[in-house]
């Protein structure tokens, strides 16, 4: 969970706060509050989705795949610094989603909650979103230390974690659709 969060990618957008002088801790905080609550929204309703719209679980766990192969990918990619920030409310919704709570969170506890039910991973949904705050605190104290080159190569990092999992998404999420083709359902 704390590897498809990755909140080192919404360091850039912290850091360009912090160098138009803004309240990048209150930033921080409330960005993390908002993107909890969307997640445990996500979390309780998401499974109904696919009910509304007709859709299986397996072909939704092979498109969150595809979507989460695709952030990966341009996480491992090189971007400009972040320099179009203004408002505060902005800034805590760009982070909040998509940067915390993008398509590929929200794929990934869907399914999850579909899979094994909600109440099995609020915990660990909890206790992510947990330590996402307490790095955002940390991050923000230590802003002016902070080495951008160093916060990169983590992201990085990170990135090739959600490319392994989006692979796995979308080969659990084929083989199902393949296997129900194949039985004829």
């Amino acid at each position: 969970m704390f590897a498809l969060l990755n909140p080192l990618s919404s360091f850039p957008v912290l850091m360009a706060a912090y160098k138009k002088k803004m309240d990048v801790r209150s930033i921080a905080i409330k960005a993390s509050v908002v993107a909890y609550g969307i997640a445990l929204f996500v979390l309780f309703f998401g499974p109904q989705f696919f009910q509304l719209y007709g859709v299986s679980v397996d072909a939704f766990r092979l498109a969150g795949g595809v979507v989460l192969f695709l952030l990966g990918l341009d996480t491992v990619r090189p971007k400009p610094a972040r320099e179009d920030v203004n408002e505060v409310d902005s800034l805590v919704a760009i982070i909040a989603t998509p940067l915390l709570t993008g398509p590929a969170v929200i794929s990934f506890l869907t399914i999850k909650a579909f899979d094994i039910g909600p109440m099995a991973i609020v915990a660990d949904v909890s206790a992510a979103f947990a330590i996402v705050g307490a790095i955002f605190y940390i991050f923000s104290c230590l802003l002016p230390k902070v080495n951008e080159k160093i916060v990169e190569i983590l992201s990085k990092i990170m990135g090739l974690f959600l490319t392994a999992i989006a692979i796995e998404m979308m080969a659990n999420g084929a083989r199902a659709l393949l296997i129900a083709k194949a039985a004829g359902i």
